[in-house]
């Protein structure tokens, strides 16, 4: 059922905000660097970005209910290392992302036929940007699993993050434009790296600042998920 929601919303979202934003904007499309891009399929990149994060709150709900359950214990006390048990779930909220992603692709086909152009080194980048967010997301749902000890406390504050994280980045709206204090933000979010990262990919856009941010998404990736293992590492029974 989870799986089925995270595909329904975002493809009600891409067929009824999609091209009801697209008559507000005459038709004129939105300006992705040189080009421009119309809305409807704009938003149907930037919604491949923003499933995969929404994926990832899998990874903090298996470890929150393992660790209620008394399932954590059992795993540590048969052959397993912790540091296989987050690798695991790390692997799950890739495979899931990843599933996810490419079932919305295929949905929003529609909306980018004409404007997307398909490559190799693109569709690299693609699964690379959703890749190295699943394991980002799915850390930071881990820290904030390891450190509460309510479900209540744990959906709020997963609930809230996720909402800055949503609305606060290029999924939905260019960055470009926007008030300085609020595109300053934008780059704040990994979520906005992510989905620049994979529209460059879909629509063969990919620049130096592609790169660059594909640099600091890696960087910045690399420090959550350090912070995520040490969280569960450390994480009393």
């Amino acid at each position: 059922m989870f799986l089925i929601w995270q595909i329904v919303f975002p493809i009600i979202y891409i067929f009824i905000a999609g091209y009801s934003y697209s008559a507000l904007l005459g038709g004129e499309g939105v300006p992705l660097g040189d080009m421009m891009i119309a809305y409807p399929a704009y938003l149907a990149a930037g919604m491949i970005g923003f499933n995969m994060m929404n994926s990832s709150t899998v990874a903090g709900s298996i470890i929150w209910n393992d660790k209620k359950n008394g399932m954590f214990k059992q795993i540590l006390v048969m052959p397993f290392a912790r540091m296989e048990y987050i690798l695991g779930n790390i692997l799950t909220i890739m495979l899931m992302g990843l599933a996810s992603a490419a079932l919305i692709l295929l949905a929003g086909l529609p909306t980018l036929l004409g404007a997307a152009v398909p490559t190799l080194v693109g569709s690299l980048y693609v699964v690379y940007a959703l890749v190295i967010g699943a394991i980002f997301f799915g850390s930071i749902t881990i820290i904030i699993s390891t450190r509460l000890k309510s479900s209540e406390g744990f959906n709020v504050i997963v609930n809230s993050v996720f909402l800055f994280f949503s609305f606060v980045s290029s999924a939905f709206y260019p960055s470009e434009g926007v008030p300085g204090p609020l595109g300053a933000a934008f780059y704040a979010n990994p979520l906005t790296y992510i989905v620049d990262i994979t529209r460059a990919g879909i629509f063969d856009h990919i620049t130096f600042f592609t790169n660059i941010e594909l640099a600091v998404i890696t960087a910045v990736t690399a420090g959550a998920f350090a912070l995520a293992t040490m969280s569960l590492l450390r994480m009393k029974i």
